[in-house]
């Protein structure tokens, strides 16, 4: 039986995108063969302890790693890994990779993994600092996309290291997506059959640049093109976006759905996806989207690009346009054929190259090439 722990800085069970990437890794791997714990380090989780299936998850928050409280949690994680016996550790996240950089040198772990998932635009002088130090542990560094890789191999990271890992979508949660879903959040929003609905599923926060889309939601209504607005997700700027949304006089056309378990029916009701982000590593968002049979219109950045294909899937725009975003957005409202071909289109490109077990299949080659290469 091999043994995993992966880390994590954030909260199993929320509705971001790594969240779901490390659950599907976590259960999606071979339980005749693999025993997998998670722990989780932040200091607020959902599952503190308990199972996703067969894998066991643990709370264990560090604070700040650099003060005695912060110490005597590395011992403990240091003696959790000793007592499990585990073979290989998979980081995620800043106080994550520091101290599985630190494990791989005073344990017996026989392979190290960081997975990296945006292109570290969030990361301080010193933090950057640290991690050109740190990365020489890592046996293997786990990206998403050719655009993070960039970013990686533009701050000194060894080509040798980093392997691209594609995220990985689970199509049978999408298996009606050609019927387009129940008309559940039309009757429940007391929205008619009239309007288009556009939507978007992302954490509410500033890098997602949410009021870029809505700027261009006004912009569509302005022009005449009858359409709503979704809006999934949770995060510190929701009390900054309402106000954005009554300042542009559509709050009728807006709404705010929090966090909701069930983004794929939710997605299947949708006529449009938007994403207006202006920095992503890879988005799990429009993987899911595109499952579910609907074209997108996102950003060109990050690893977007690597996912859309312009006027084949979807369009790509530029970040914080408002103006681009309606127009594209418009050309898939007056269209119905476009809006069905694009998104068929968008389901085939998923179905090819980013299924979920593909995802797995090459997490576990980059583990076991990292044995390889410590034997």
């Amino acid at each position: 039986m091999f043994r995993l722990l992966i880390i994590t800085d954030t909260n199993i069970g929320g509705g971001g995108g790594t969240e779901q990437h490390i659950e599907m890794l976590a259960t999606r791997l071979d339980s005749s063969r693999y025993l997998v714990d998670v722990m989780q380090l932040g200091s607020e989780v959902r599952l503190s302890h308990g199972r996703m299936g067969a894998v066991r998850v643990w709370h264990m928050p560090t604070g700040k790693l650099l003060s005695p409280h912060g110490v005597v949690r590395m011992y403990r994680l240091l003696r959790f890994v000793r007592s499990r016996r585990h073979h290989c550790i998979v980081s995620f996240f800043e106080n994550s990779d520091i101290l599985a950089a630190l494990l791989s040198r005073v344990t017996g772990l026989r392979c190290v993994l960081s997975s990296r998932r945006d292109t570290g635009y969030r990361y301080s002088r010193r933090l950057s600092l640290a991690y050109r130090y740190i990365d020489r542990f890592f046996d293997r560094i786990v990206v998403p996309s050719k655009a993070v890789r960039n970013s990686l191999l533009e701050a000194g990271t060894e080509a040798r290291r980093i392997v691209v890992i594609p995220n990985g979508v689970d199509l049978d949660c999408f298996a009606d997506s050609g019927k387009g879903g129940e008309s559940t959040l039309r009757q429940e929003l007391n929205i008619g059959p009239g309007p288009l609905l556009l939507g978007i599923v992302a954490l509410l926060r500033k890098e997602k640049d949410h009021a870029t889309l809505l700027r261009a939601t006004a912009r569509l209504l302005e022009t005449g093109h009858d359409v709503a607005l979704l809006v999934v997700g949770e995060g510190e700027m929701r009390d900054t976006l309402k106000a954005e949304v009554a300042r542009l006089g559509i709050g009728e056309r807006v709404f705010f759905l929090g966090w909701q378990g069930d983004v794929a029916g939710i997605l299947m009701q949708l006529d449009i996806f938007v994403l207006s982000s202006t920095t992503e590593g890879m988005s799990n968002a429009i993987l899911e989207a595109m499952a579910a049979g609907r074209p997108v219109v996102a950003t060109d950045v990050g690893g977007n690009p690597e996912l859309v294909v312009h006027g084949e899937t979807g369009y790509l725009v530029p970040k914080r346009d408002s103006e681009a975003m309606a127009l594209a957005i418009g050309k898939l409202v007056a269209d119905g054929e476009l809006r069905r071909s694009m998104g068929l289109a968008g389901r085939r490109r998923v179905a090819r190259y980013y299924s979920v077990d593909s995802m797995v299949d090459r997490y576990e080659r980059a583990i076991h090439e990292g044995i390889k290469e410590r034997s």
